[in-house]
This record gives C-alpha cells, sequence and structure tokens, in this order.
C-alpha cells in the first residue's frame, strides 16, 4: 500500500468530519428537540391550537365580554380563537385555549356563555372541556341557540403553579368551505366568560 500524503490525510479527515456533521443533522431532523405542543402542531399535527405566551391576568369574579366592544381579552386567549364579531369570539380549528393566573389552589366555578355555529353539520356541538389536563365533562351546543354551563374546578386541577389552562375540544368541528384547513373549521362562539370562587355552601 502506498504511503498516504498529509494533504490526502487531510482531506479524508475533512471528509470525515463533514459526514459526521451531517448525520448529526440527520439526526436533529429525525428527532427534534422541541416543546410537546411545538410537535403536536407541527410535527405530529394532533392539535390545532399552537399556544402563545400570554400574561393571563386575570381577577377571580370578573365576568368577560368576548363580543365586539366588549373586554379586551387578548392576554387570556393562547390559541384557538378568531374575533370578537359582535355575537362573541368564534372558535377557530378543533381546539381552543384559555389561560388564566388564579393564585393558589382553590375550588373554581367556570361560567361559559357559548352559542353553536349555524354551518351545515351535525344537530348539536360536542364541546369537551379540560382545565390543567384533567377532564372536566362536556357539553352539547345547538346552532344559533345560546346557552350557559358550570364547570365546578377541583382545587387539585389546579394545583401549585397558580395558573389555570382551559381547554375546548371540538370534535364535531365543521369546515366553513371546501380545502379549508383543520386549523380554521368552526363549533362555537364564546360570548360571556366567568372564573370564580366556588361558593363553600
Amino acid at each position: 500500500m502506498s504511503e498516504r500524503s498529509p494533504a490526502t490525510l487531510g482531506a479524508y479527515a475533512l471528509a470525515a468530519l463533514i459526514a459526521l456533521f451531517e448525520l448529526a443533522i440527520l439526526w436533529q431532523a429525525l428527532h427534534p428537540n422541541v416543546s410537546d405542543d411545538y410537535r403536536a402542531y407541527y410535527i405530529d399535527k394532533t392539535t390545532t391550537c399552537l399556544p402563545q405566551p400570554v400574561a393571563a391576568n386575570y381577577t377571580l369574579g370578573t365576568e368577560l365580554d368576548f363580543r365586539s366592544g366588549g373586554d379586551d381579552t387578548r392576554e387570556l386567549r393562547p390559541c384557538g380563537w378568531d374575533g370578537p364579531a359582535g355575537d362573541g369570539m368564534h372558535s377557530i380549528g378543533q381546539t381552543s385555549r384559555l389561560r388564566f393566573a388564579v393564585g393558589p389552589a382553590q375550588n373554581l366555578t367556570l361560567m361559559v356563555e357559548l352559542t353553536g355555529v349555524t354551518l351545515p353539520g351535525p344537530a348539536q356541538q360536542r364541546v369537551l372541556v379540560s382545565a390543567n389536563g384533567v377532564d372536566l365533562g362536556e357539553l352539547m351546543v345547538k346552532p344559533a341557540k345560546t346557552e350557559r354551563f358550570t364547570i365546578a374546578i377541583p382545587a387539585d386541577t389546579v394545583g401549585d403553579s397558580g395558573y389555570l389552562d382551559v381547554k375546548f375540544d371540538y370534535p364535531d368541528a365543521i369546515s366553513p368551505g371546501n380545502r379549508i384547513s383543520n386549523t380554521y373549521w368552526r363549533s362555537v362562539k364564546l360570548s360571556i366568560l366567568q372564573l370564580s370562587p366556588a361558593d363553600p355552601g
């Protein structure tokens, strides 16, 4: 075997380094180190709602108006809402989220006023409600009908975080037109919301 020149050996070493670098990039592409929310939205596509940072400032007991001309609720809405409109804040996609700073853990009561959209679709919309990953129940909302719902939230749902992340899932969400991405499907309109300490009685 002929003796390799220093230049040849250097070229081989450089090629090996480049190959290792490209393998590392390929590994990162196949196994990206990203947050669970990023993965669910962009990679696994298991959600239509990618939460954005919000201040979440809220005074317990305050009734919020989500209709046009109502309260400024932008810093409570991480994702999944469009509007506000005259008759309420439209949900978009198959999931919507709200985030509240609620302080120490305590039993809470969530009141929401919802109206079903009038697009051609099912006779009613199922709305699955959860908070901080805990299932709280299922609401049934009919097209064009406005109803108020009250949901109990146990103190251990809040935990030590001091925040309550409320999620609404819409398994019956409706596409407003052909070839419309599911990130723009419609289900309900939110008009009024109040999160209060539970009545001790």
